[in-house]
C-alpha cells in the first residue's frame, strides 16, 4: 500500500512538472520565434523599390501617421479636398447594389440546398455564390447583347426581393433583433468582433478609397479593364481579336462590366466596378472570422481577419483591379466548404444524407468560381479540392457505396462545372479550344499560330533550372520571397502561423468548441497541405510573379489568427495563466507594431490611391502622357472628331477616349499586318498607296508608336518583338509622303532617349 502511495506521489508529480513545462516552454519558444522572425523579416530591403531600407520607413512612422489626421500642404502637389470623398458616393452605391443582389441570390440558393449554417458562414457563402451567380449572367447578358442598364437594375433588385418576401417573419424578428436592448446584449457578447471590426475599419475605408482610384498598372489597363471597355462600348461580349488576355475567365471583371452598365459610363462605372471587386477583401475576412470561431475560438477568427485585411497585400490587389483578390476568396471559400463537408459526412451514420450532397455541390461550386477567375485556379483549387473531397469521402468510419462516391464526386464535379463551365464554353465556340490561349498543341485555336504560342509559352514559363542542386538551392530562396522578402508583406502572416501547430500538442478539448480536438489538428494539417501546394505549384509552374502567390495568403491568415491564439490550448492552473498573460501581452505589442508597419507600407509603397483627388484631376494623373494629350487634341478641337488612332507597342488603351486601333504582345501586330508584306525574316514595305487605301478603308489618321514598350520587350529574357517595327520604317513612311512629322514626341527624362512619337496620316 505504501508503495502505492509512493507511486501516485511521483506521478503527480511527473504530471505537475509536465502541466507547468508545456506552458512554460511553449512560451518560450513563441517568443524565441516571433522575436527571430521579426528580426530576420526587417533584415530585408525593398525588392521592388530598391532604393528604400526598411529601417527607413521605422523612422517615418509616427510622423506620416500623423499627417493622415493632418495633411500638409506641399506646395505644387496636386490639390485635394475631404469634399472630393462625396465624388465617390455614386461608384459605392453602385457596388452596394451589386453585392446586395450577390446578397439576396446567393441567400436563395444556399436556402434551397439546405445547409445549415451559423449567421457569419451563412453571410460568407451566400455572398461567394451571389458574386459568381452576378458574374455569370453578366457574362450571359453580354453574349446575347442584353448590356442594358435597366435590365440588369432590375436583376440585382430582384434577388434581395426574393430573399426578403422568403424571409417573412424573419424581418420582423430582425427588427426586433435591433432593439437597443437586443443590440447591447449582442455588443457585449462579441467585444473582440467589435474591437477587431474597429480596428480593421480604417483600413477599409482606405483601401476602398484606393479602388474608386483611375488605375494605373499596365496589365489592369490592358484587360482587366479594357477588355470590359470595348463589350461595353459595343454593346455586346465578342471575341477580340486583338486582346488574347480577353478569352480568359474574367470573374471579377464581369463585376467590373456590370458597374459600367449600372452607372451608364465605362470610365465612371468602371471605379465603381473596381469597389465591388475590392469588397472580396472584407469578405475574405468574414470567411476568416466564420471559420476561426467556429473551429477554434472567437478570438482566433477576429486575429485572422485582422491579419488578413491590414497586410498591404491585401491592400495593393484590391485598389489594383487584379484577379488575385477574388481567387483568394474562393481559394479559402472551397477550403472552408470542404472541411464543412468533413464535418456533415462524419454526422451521417451511413451514406450521403442531403446536407453532405448539397455541401460537395457548394464546394465544387466555389472551387469552380476560382478557376473562373484565373485558369490557374485549376492547378492550385480544383485539383487539390477534389483529392480532399475525396479522401474525406473515403477515410469515414464507414466508407460509403462506390456509387454514393460516384454521387458525391458528380456534384462536386457539376458544382465545378457551373461556376466555370459557360467561359470554357465561350471559348470552344468562339475558338475551339476550352482554355484558349493555353493547350494549343491540344486543342488547337483560331489565330494561334505556331510562332505565337511558341512566344506565348517562353513569356509564361516557369525558370528552367540546369539542375536538381539548382533548384534546391533557389528552394529557400523562393521561401525567403514568399514569407518576408517582399514589399508588401505582413509580418504578422508568418509571423504568427507556425505558432498554430501548437493547437495540435494541446492537453485539452476546448470548452464551447463545435470541433473536436482531433478536428482541429486536422483542419490545421491539411490547411498546412493547402498553403504548401500553393507554394510548390508557384515555384514549380510559374513565371515567379509576387502577386501570384498572394492567393495563398488568405489560408495563412486563418493559420496566423490560430496560432496568435495558440494560448486557449493551456489547460487551467497559475502556471497557464501567467504563460497567458505575458503571451497576450507580448503578442499584442506585436500587432500593435506590424499595423503600424503595414499602414506605412500602404501609404508609401501600396500604389496610387487618389481617393482625396478630384476625379478629373486623378484621371489626368493616371493617364499616360501620349494618350492624355490626344484625349485633350480631340477634345479641344485641335484635332477632329474624326481621329482614330493605331497604336504601335502601346495596349494599355482604357484611358484613350477616342477611337483607337491595337493589339497586345501575344497577338499579330496590327501595324505589320497593314504596312508590311513578304515572310517574316524578310518582311518589306508594302506600296505606299496600298497601306492608304487601308488605313482610309480603317479610318485610320494617327500613329501612336511606344518605343518604350517596345525596348521593353526587346529586352533581354522578356516576349520578343518584331524587327519590322524600327525608327527608320517610320522615316521611310514619312519620306513617301504617308506619314507627317511628329506632333508629339516624349522623351525619358535624363537622357533624352526618345520613348514615345504621335504621326499624322497624311491624305
Amino acid at each position: 500500500m505504501s508503495h502505492f502511495r509512493n507511486s501516485l506521489k511521483t506521478g503527480s508529480a511527473e504530471n505537475l512538472s509536465q502541466r507547468t513545462f508545456r506552458p512554460l516552454g511553449f512560451l518560450v519558444v513563441s517568443l524565441v520565434w516571433l522575436i527571430g522572425f521579426c528580426y530576420w523579416f526587417n533584415g530585408f530591403g525593398m525588392p521592388n523599390n530598391p532604393g528604400v531600407q526598411r529601417w527607413m520607413l521605422w523612422t517615418v512612422i509616427p510622423f506620416d501617421l500623423c499627417d493622415l489626421i493632418d495633411p500638409p500642404v506641399i506646395a505644387g502637389a496636386d490639390p485635394w479636398s475631404w469634399l472630393a470623398l462625396l465624388q465617390r458616393i455614386p461608384f459605392l452605391g453602385v457596388a452596394v447594389m451589386i453585392w446586395l443582389g450577390a446578397w439576396g441570390y446567393g441567400s436563395v440558393i444556399l436556402r434551397w440546398l439546405k445547409v445549415d449554417l451559423g449567421s457569419p458562414e451563412r453571410l460568407f457563402f451566400s455572398l461567394c455564390i451571389g458574386l459568381s451567380l452576378i458574374s455569370l449572367v453578366t457574362l450571359m447578358l453580354g453574349l446575347f447583347a442584353g448590356l442594358h442598364r435597366g435590365l440588369l437594375v432590375a436583376l440585382l433588385i430582384f434577388g434581395p426581393f426574393i430573399e426578403f418576401w422568403l424571409r417573412g417573419n424573419g424581418i420582423r424578428r430582425l427588427a426586433c433583433s435591433c432593439r437597443p436592448s437586443a443590440l447591447w446584449g449582442w455588443v457585449a457578447t462579441r467585444r473582440k468582433a467589435i474591437l477587431a471590426l474597429m480596428i480593421v475599419t480604417p483600413f477599409v475605408a482606405v483601401l476602398l478609397l484606393g479602388a474608386m482610384s483611375p488605375q494605373t498598372d499596365f496589365d489592369v489597363l490592358e484587360y482587366h479593364l479594357g477588355g470590359p471597355k470595348e463589350w461595353f462600348q459595343q454593346g455586346h461580349i465578342s471575341r477580340l481579336p486583338h486582346n488574347v488576355y480577353t478569352n480568359f475567365p474574367f470573374l471579377s471583371e464581369m463585376l467590373i462590366l456590370a458597374g459600367m452598365v449600372v452607372y451608364g459610363d465605362w470610365q465612371w462605372g468602371a471605379l465603381a466596378g473596381q469597389a465591388s471587386i475590392a469588397g472580396f477583401a472584407p469578405l475574405i475576412a468574414l470567411g476568416l472570422y466564420a471559420a476561426g470561431r467556429r473551429w477554434f475560438s472567437e478570438r482566433a477568427g477576429c486575429l485572422a481577419a485582422l491579419i488578413s485585411l491590414t497586410s498591404p497585400w491585401t491592400y495593393r490587389i484590391s485598389i489594383i483591379a487584379y484577379a488575385e483578390g477574388s481567387l483568394a476568396c474562393y481559394l479559402f471559400a472551397s477550403l472552408f466548404a470542404a472541411m464543412l463537408y468533413r464535418d456533415l459526412s462524419r454526422g451521417e451514420p451511413s451514406g450521403a444524407g442531403l446536407p453532405q450532397k448539397a455541401v460537395a455541390f457548394l464546394t465544387g461550386l466555389m472551387a469552380g468560381s476560382a478557376m473562373a477567375c484565373k485558369y490557374t485556379g485549376l492547378i492550385s483549387v480544383v485539383i487539390p479540392m477534389a483529392l480532399l473531397m475525396l479522401w474525406i469521402t473515403l477515410s469515414l468510419p464507414q466508407p460509403p457505396q462506390i456509387r454514393l462516391v460516384m454521387l458525391l464526386a458528380g456534384l462536386f464535379t457539376a458544382g465545378v462545372m457551373t461556376s466555370v463551365g459557360p467561359w470554357l464554353v465561350k471559348n470552344v465556340a468562339a475558338t475551339g479550344n476550352p482554355v484558349y490561349p493555353l493547350a494549343v498543341r491540344l486543342f488547337g485555336g483560331i489565330d494561334r499560330d505556331e510562332e505565337l504560342d511558341a512566344k506565348w509559352r517562353k513569356g509564361h514559363a516557369p525558370p528552367v533550372y540546369q539542375s536538381w542542386k539548382e533548384k534546391l538551392r533557389d528552394l529557400p530562396v523562393k521561401l525567403a520571397d514568399v514569407t518576408a522578402n517582399n514589399d508588401w508583406h505582413s509580418p504578422l502572416m508568418f509571423g504568427f502561423a507556425p505558432l498554430s501547430l501548437f493547437w495540435i500538442f494541446r492537453q485539452r478539448k476546448l470548452t464551447g468548441s463545435i470541433a473536436s480536438g482531433e478536428n482541429q489538428s486536422l483542419i490545421l494539417v491539411v490547411t498546412w497541405l493547402y498553403v504548401a501546394w500553393q507554394f510548390l505549384t508557384w515555384w514549380q509552374l510559374t513565371h515567379h510573379i509576387d502577386r501570384f502567390y498572394v492567393p495563398m495568403f488568405s489560408a495563412v491568415a486563418l493559420l496566423a489568427g490560430v496560432g496568435a491564439d495558440w494560448t486557449c490550448t493551456l489547460a487551467a492552473g497559475s502556471v497557464a495563466e501567467r504563460s497567458r498573460a505575458i503571451w497576450r501581452g507580448c503578442s499584442a505589442v506585436v500587432l500593435v507594431l506590424g499595423l503600424c508597419w503595414n499602414a506605412e507600407v500602404m501609404l508609401r509603397l501600396g500604389g496610387f490611391n487618389a481617393g482625396r483627388l478630384d476625379l478629373i484631376a486623378a484621371r489626368n494623373l493616371a493617364t499616360p502622357n501620349r494618350i492624355r494629350w490626344l484625349n485633350d487634341a480631340v477634345e479641344s478641337g485641335r484635332l477632329p472628331r474624326e481621329t482614330k488612332v493605331l497604336c504601335v507597342g502601346e495596349a494599355q488603351m482604357f484611358h484613350a477616349r477616342y477611337p483607337y486601333l491595337y493589339n497586345t504582345v501575344f497577338d499579330h501586330s496590327r501595324f505589320v499586318q497593314l504596312c508590311a508584306q513578304g515572310e517574316a525574316g524578310d518582311q518589306q514595305l508594302r506600296p505606299v498607296e496600298e497601306i492608304r487605301a487601308d488605313f482610309r478603308r480603317l479610318g485610320v489618321t494617327h500613329l501612336d508608336v511606344n518605343w518604350a514598350e517596345i525596348g521593353r520587350y526587346r529586352a533581354p529574357g522578356s516576349y520578343g518583338y518584331t524587327n519590322f517595327v524600327q525608327p527608320e520604317r517610320f522615316d521611310r513612311l514619312q519620306q513617301l509622303g504617308l506619314l507627317g512629322p511628329s506632333l508629339l514626341t516624349t522623351t525619358e527624362p535624363g537622357t533624352g532617349v526618345i520613348t514615345g512619337q504621335i504621326f499624322p496620316v497624311l491624305d
